[in-house]
C-alpha cells in the first residue's frame, strides 16, 4: 500500500461564480478530509483557459474532479462540457459533478448525454456531496495502488 504521503492530493477544479455557493463547497471539502487542492474560477473562459493550460494557468494541473456550476456569467456550463466532449482533455479522464439549482429534466439529460458523471441539485447536502468526493477518491488510491504494484 502506498504511504498517505505518497499519495497525490486529488485536484479539484470548482467553477462557480457564487462566493457564497463556493464557500460552502469548499468548507464540505475540508470537512471530508479527502486530500485535495482546489482551484476556483468564476466563468467559462477561466475554466478553459484552466483546462487548456493557457495564461495565468499554464502550468495548471489536470483536474481529477470537476465541479461544475451550470449557470455562469458568461456563457453555461454545458459550454465547458462540449469542450471536454471534443478537446485534448476528454471527459473520460476528468470525474465531472454538476452542482446546480437549475431543475430542468432536460439539462439534466443534456448533462447525461455530455458524460456528466453526477448531478447535484443545489442547495447541496453534504452528505450527498461527500460521497461522491470520497468515491472519486478511492476510485484514484485504488488506481494508484494498482500503478505500484506494476512498478
Amino acid at each position: 500500500m502506498l504511504a498517505a504521503s505518497r499519495v497525490k492530493p486529488m485536484e479539484i477544479l470548482l467553477v462557480e461564480d457564487s462566493l457564497l455557493d463556493a464557500r460552502v463547497t469548499i468548507h464540505s471539502l475540508r470537512r471530508s478530509q479527502v486530500h485535495h487542492r482546489l482551484t476556483l474560477v468564476r466563468c467559462v473562459r477561466e475554466a478553459l483557459m484552466f483546462l487548456n493550460q493557457e495564461g495565468v494557468f499554464a502550468r495548471a494541473p489536470r483536474p481529477d474532479l470537476l465541479l461544475l456550476d451550470l449557470n455562469l456569467p458568461d456563457g453555461s456550463g454545458i459550454d465547458v462540457l462540449e469542450w471536454l466532449q471534443n478537446g485534448d482533455v476528454t471527459i473520460d479522464q476528468v470525474t465531472t459533478v454538476v452542482l446546480t439549482a437549475n431543475e430542468d429534466d432536460e439539462m439534466r439529460f443534456r448533462c447525461r448525454e455530455l458524460g456528466v458523471h453526477d448531478y447535484i441539485q443545489k442547495p447541496v447536502h453534504e452528505d450527498e456531496f461527500m460521497r461522491v468526493v470520497r468515491d472519486h477518491k478511492r476510485l484514484m488510491v485504488h488506481s494508484a495502488q494498482q500503478l505500484a504494484t506494476l512498478l
